[in-house]
């Protein structure tokens, strides 16, 4: 929210001479593990959610193309679509009525007979005048500023209204049809949108309605482009965000100008505070160096001499042999720095200060820290379920429940970006940052050394199975190297060199027996001079025993490799 001199579909009208110039809780310190799973799954959905707003804009644009060049082709006159009568036109109007009225009262009063009960009546008049001019004119300001901040890309502010129920959707289409634009150039073939001042007294109130056709375009895109746009559509349905009559989605909001932008009226945009410095909290801690790599301190029993580490063995299907160390980070040294206390207690402070909006603290935290569905919370976090939406319990005095659970969405956020920004440095085979849930069957061994080991989980427990871990894994590979396998020729060799006599050559070549070369050998033990010889043809080759040639069956079997 904010005040500027209204523009776009709020052009002044010509007939109105107007200047529009003027600390980490207990709760936190002691999150369990559920409340980690419930943050998982949120963040997971919220991004989902958010998503449906960037697809929102995506669709606006193809839309407004789509119309732009069916109007070309159809050779259709720009005069045809006509914006209606705008909102500030109304206002307009409005004004110069009761400034008629003004006027005439001042003519009485200067020039009219009047008694003193007529005349205080007609200063009345002139009176109501003024002061509907001047508030009037202030409240509009602050509410076209945020139509034309909606509609500009650029604008860094957060969007209001609870993203899960659908608000949110019905906030982003009255801002967008509040410009002015023909609202099929904006949602699509078939888009009717109407918005009409009414005046109630000295209040102003804005009726807007907007119909998209469930079968046009833009609606199908939606559907497909965002995975997360039919369950917001059937939430609104549920709770009346929405209204479907058969052929078309509408949209329906009335706006009172006279508290809007205050804590107890509409405000569709709001100032965003800056996230906390995840880089700066871990140093302050000091948990990481001045280039945000976490400290070798920061992993259990790097600190300690003689620690051994959890390490686990495995053939790999590539045939090597894989050996992996894991260092569990020290999440309980972490959580118990007086520092890291201080330092998420005062987001916490500074997201729930005072003066600030329930529903800008809501957008804070769905934007910034993933929270876009209180369902999600209702059954880890104790409390919540008495509330339907974000902006329901930061408006409420459960003082206590909001810096808690605030500090635990901004612990837990830290946790789950912990190795961010994390590098692998040296010459290493591999480092995995992990964080996970422990299983209680496929971490048993993990589990147990940790135990073993008096490693404690942020709470100061031992870690049991459901309680989150992180680390990182080294990895480190070698090749498996088979011997090489041995010839027959090379075993023959091998035993020659240890032994040539007959009787071990009576053995080895007791068999005909082919030689690398090709020849054959046999041991006769009938011939003139038993021993081995080479046989030609069944018959001996030669007038002595090759074992009587020196080096005669070695040079035989030797292989040249």
């Amino acid at each position: 929210m904010g005040y500027s001199i209204p523009g776009a579909d709020f052009t002044e009208s010509d007939k109105l001479q107007v200047n529009v110039g003027a600390s980490v809780g207990a709760s936190a310190a002691n999150a369990i593990s559920s409340f980690t799973r419930a943050w998982q799954a949120n963040a997971a959905k919220t991004e989902k959610l958010l998503g449906v707003k960037s697809e929102f804009r995506n669709q606006i644009v193809i839309a407004n193309n789509a119309v732009s060049q069916a109007t070309i082709k159809k050779g259709i006159a720009s005069g045809n679509f006509k914006k209606g009568t705008s909102i500030f036109e109304q206002w307009s109007q409005e004004v110069i009525k009761r400034g008629k009225e003004a006027t005439d009262a001042s003519m009485q009063m200067r020039f009219g007979n009047l008694d003193e009960d007529q005349e205080a009546e007609q200063l009345k008049i002139v009176n109501r005048f003024n002061n509907y001019n001047e508030s009037s004119l202030q409240n509009m300001g602050r509410y076209t500023t945020d139509v034309l901040a909606s509609n500009d890309p650029t604008n860094k502010q957060y969007s209001t209204g609870d993203i899960a129920t659908g608000e949110h959707l019905n906030n982003l289409v009255t801002m967008t049809a509040a410009n002015g634009a023909d609202p099929q150039t904006q949602f699509g073939e078939g888009a009717k949108s109407t918005r009409k001042l009414i005046v109630d007294g000295d209040e102003n109130i804005i009726s807007s309605s907007v119909s998209i056709p469930k079968k046009n375009d833009f609606i199908k895109n939606m559907e497909t482009g965002s995975s997360a746009f039919n369950d917001i559509i059937a939430k609104g349905l549920e709770n009346g965000n929405i209204v479907d009559d058969g052929e078309n989605y509408i949209f329906n909001r009335e706006l009172n100008m006279g508290v809007y932008g205050t804590e107890a009226g509409p405000d569709f945009l709001v100032d965003y505070t800056e996230k906390i410095n995840q880089s700066k909290v871990y140093q302050n801690a000091n948990f990481t160096d001045d280039k945000n790599q976490l400290k070798d301190t920061s992993y259990v029993g790097n600190n300690k001499e003689g620690f051994q580490k959890f390490v686990t063995t495995k053939n790999t299907p590539n045939n090597n042999f894989q050996t992996t160390t894991f260092e569990a980070v020290d999440m309980f040294a972490l959580v118990s720095n007086d520092t890291f206390q201080t330092d998420i207690s005062t987001e916490a402070k500074t997201l729930l200060r005072p003066g600030r909006s329930a529903r800008a603290i809501a957008a804070d935290m769905a934007e910034t820290y993933k929270t876009a569905d209180i369902e999600s919370f209702k059954k880890d976090f104790p409390g919540l379920d008495k509330y339907n939406t974000f902006e329901e319990f930061y408006a409420s005095k459960d003082a206590k429940l909001k810096t808690s659970f605030t500090e635990g969405i901004i612990q837990e956020s830290l946790f789950q970006n912990v190795f961010k920004d994390q590098k692998v440095s040296g010459d290493k085979d591999g480092v995995n940052f992990v964080s996970r849930q422990l299983d209680e069957k496929k971490d048993a061994e993990l589990i147990k050394y940790l135990q073993d080991n008096n490693v404690k989980n942020r709470s100061g427990e031992d870690y049991k199975a459901g309680d989150f871990v992180y680390g990182r894994e080294i990895i480190k590979s070698e090749k498996i190297i088979k011997p090489k396998p041995i010839s027959n020729f090379e075993k023959i060799y091998r035993n020659l060199q240890k032994s040539n006599s007959k009787s071990s050559n009576a053995v080895t070549f007791a068999a005909l027996t082919e030689t690398p070369a090709g020849s054959k050998i046999m041991y006769m033990p009938n011939a003139d001079n038993p021993g081995t010889y080479v046989i030609s043809d069944g018959v001996a080759v030669g007038t002595k025993p090759l074992e009587d040639s020196e080096g005669a069956l070695n040079n035989l079997f030797k292989l040249e490799y």
